[in-house]
């Protein structure tokens, strides 16, 4: 399960007959900063209440919100723990606090926790499905799949059920039934990368390595940037006898996670096999650097330099390897052999005798550690995904390398540089910027200015106010549905942009802000669809500050009337280039990578100096392989002050 909860946060007002009015402010500003992601900002806002009203829940629980999503498992399960005390019957809070002690790996006590909320929503079929996941973690494993059934008895149409049921069932041996629930998981998403990946694991076990590898190119065509399905590919290569097309795909694992001990272990013992020792080694020093107590790395590394002569070095990595596990009777054994090529007769025969006494104790006692004293297994074998439980993982595997986000109005007072250099080019848009800037919107593509949810609720009124008798409705109405947006309610800022259109059908900035709301809508949903857990604050009993029902039917999630608005925005102002630049965008969504190139040449024809498209078509250059161009368009990218194309460059253009 993934590390991360994605933070989405409904608008509500927070109401307490005791509360006075600095504390409501307190909190209120909190909210609007976890729904700007300034989280830290958000802590200082709910410490001051939580300082002045120590004996109310909430507090504790929204400021659990900010630490969760800063990592800060273990503060954050503190403060649902108070908010617990406070308000025993909080569903909320022990859904979150069983969620921040499955990352800190306390498996117990988070299904106590899902036991808890169990009891208080007993409909709720996500309770089941994380409940069946820790139980994974503690080899329940029967009792997971109960869990997964009680899920699919509340709602059918849940891959995430059918997903994790089937690794429970492999756990237990029964493949067959692990494969029809991966099946069925795909039936419900045919994108559900994470599948594609457990049934090509599954496959290679059953050493129909052909049919794992189609597994793992689908996930690579799916999510282009995850290095474990390189690794996997890698492997089930090498079984194949295919050593040139593995250390390939290990390189490119290791380009896109630069720091993957996994992907550079393996690499190492195959250019080993491949008698390219020196570039072994130096894959094996970077897992040491990354994982100094791996005692693996050690031996192998150790046997690398006895084959090439390398006594001395050998002898030390054995050294360590006995130092980390003192019971290592191959360690022993093979530092016997750099000895006696030392000419240190007495010691290699101490060793020798030390690693035959635990040879001869393992035989006698059922150790769990028998494999590192066991001389018949292979400890230079390959380590899969599966099997890596003794490396650990750098936190930078987790960065993710993501295309520049869209443009789109918000309020703010600094406006893009490229909607400046527009509007001096061309008249209709210096109007249009004009007079937008004079209602407080900008064009950005991150939130400027942080709203508290009754400042927009005022403001939303104010307009509807204003509408009748107002001379501009049509801006009006945009200024109106990106407040409600704001709020998560797009089914109302969509209704607003419709009733524009009908005053003025030829306006291109109408037919801009509905792509851009639709496209965050799709966003949004997919979110709470994702893999991910969401924390969601549910709206209170006020009923106008209630988020409308989102129908979640396919033609909400298809970017279809998106990418048509996007054109006619750009078929009435075709120098407009933000539209042209978030529908290139969505065509990366929608995997139309050369749509999306065609985009950005455009944008960048008429904009020379538009760091994030030449960003966004680099990357894009580079999922289709063809780094040298991505590569440039880096370069310049980073020429034109966006830092984190150096990051792209360091991972994909060294050579």
């Amino acid at each position: 399960m993934k590390k991360f909860l994605v933070l989405i946060v409904l608008a509500m007002l927070f109401q307490s007959a005791n509360a006075q009015l600095n504390t409501n402010h307190y909190i209120n500003r909190g909210r609007a900063q976890l729904f700007a992601e300034k989280f830290t900002e958000a802590i200082e806002s709910f410490s001051i209440v939580i300082r002045v009203k120590p004996d109310i829940s909430e507090p504790y629980f929204l400021r659990g919100i900010a630490k969760y999503n800063l990592m800060d498992y273990m503060g954050a399960e503190q403060d649902y723990t108070k908010a617990i005390e406070l308000k025993p019957n909080h569903t909320d809070a022990l859904r979150y606090r069983g969620f921040s002690r499955l990352n800190l790996k306390k498996y117990y006590l988070a299904v106590n926790d899902f036991d808890d909320a169990i009891k208080l929503n007993a409909i709720d079929p996500d309770f089941y499905i994380v409940r069946g996941f820790c139980k994974i973690n503690i080899n329940q494993y029967d009792q997971a799949i109960n869990d997964f059934n009680k899920s699919l008895e509340i709602t059918k149409k849940n891959k995430r059920a059918y997903f994790y049921r089937g690794i429970a069932r492999n756990r237990i041996e029964d493949t067959l039934g692990a494969l029809a629930d991966y099946d069925k998981a795909l039936s419900l998403d045919p994108n559900f990368y994470d599948v594609y990946m457990n049934k090509g694991i599954l496959y290679s076990e059953w050493n129909k390595h052909d049919t794992a590898i189609m597994h793992f190119t689908k996930v690579i065509e799916l999510d282009p940037l995850n290095s474990g399905a390189y690794v996997n590919r890698a492997l089930a290569n090498y079984h194949l006898q295919k050593t040139e097309i593995s250390v390939m795909n290990l390189d490119t694992a290791i380009q896109l996670e630069p720091d993957n001990s996994l992907a550079l272990f393996n690499r190492a013992l195959i250019k080993n096999e491949l008698k390219k020792s020196e570039e072994a080694i130096s894959d094996l020093d970077k897992v040491i650097k990354l994982n100094p107590q791996n005692i693996l790395t050690y031996f192998n590394r150790g046997l690398m330099k006895l084959e090439i002569e390398d006594l001395q070095g050998a002898f030390m990595d054995f050294t360590q390897a006995i130092e980390i596990y003192p019971d290592f009777a191959k360690a022993y054994l093979n530092r016997s052999i750099v000895r006696h090529k030392l000419n240190d007769a007495q010691g290699a025969f101490s060793d020798k005798e030390k690693a035959n006494e635990i040879i001869a104790s393992v035989k006698q006692n059922s150790d769990s550690h028998v494999s590192y004293a066991d001389t018949t297994e292979n400890l230079q074998r390959l380590i899969t995904l599966k099997s890596s439980s003794r490396f650990y993982n750098n936190p930078k595997f987790n960065e993710r390398i993501i295309p520049e986000e869209n443009y789109s109005f918000v309020f703010g007072v600094n406006n893009s540089k490229y909607f400046n250099s527009l509007s001096v080019l061309f008249e209709n848009i210096e109007l249009i910027k004009n007079e937008y800037e004079s209602l407080g919107l900008v064009i950005a593509n991150e939130i400027e200015k942080v709203f508290e949810s009754d400042f927009i609720a005022s403001e939303i009124e104010r307009l509807n106010d204003e509408y009748i008798k107002s001379e501009k409705k049509v801006s009006n109405l945009i200024q109106s549905s990106i407040y409600k947006s704001m709020r998560k309610n797009y089914n109302g800022a969509l209704s607003d942009l419709n009733l524009a259109l009908k005053k003025d059908p030829n306006n291109f900035v109408v037919y801009y802000c509905r792509a851009n709301i639709r496209s965050e809508m799709i966003d949004y949903i997919k979110q709470l669809e994702s893999e991910s857990e969401i924390i969601m604050l549910n709206p209170t009993d006020n009923s106008k500050n209630r988020i409308n029902t989102l129908e979640t039917n396919q033609s909400y999630l298809d970017y279809e009337l998106v990418i048509n608005d996007y054109i006619k925005s750009l078929e009435l102002a075709p120098q407009f280039t933000f539209s042209a630049f978030n529908l290139a965008n969505t065509y990366l969504k929608t995997r139309e990578y050369r749509k999306s190139i065609e985009l950005y040449d455009k944008i960048i024809k008429l904009e020379p100096v538009h760091a994030e498209a030449y960003y966004n078509r680099g990357l894009t250059y580079i999922y289709l392989k063809e780094s040298e161009n991505g590569c440039m368009d880096m370069s310049v990218a980073g020429e034109l002050g966006l830092e984190k194309a150096y990051t792209v460059i360091a991972r994909f253009c060294e050579n």
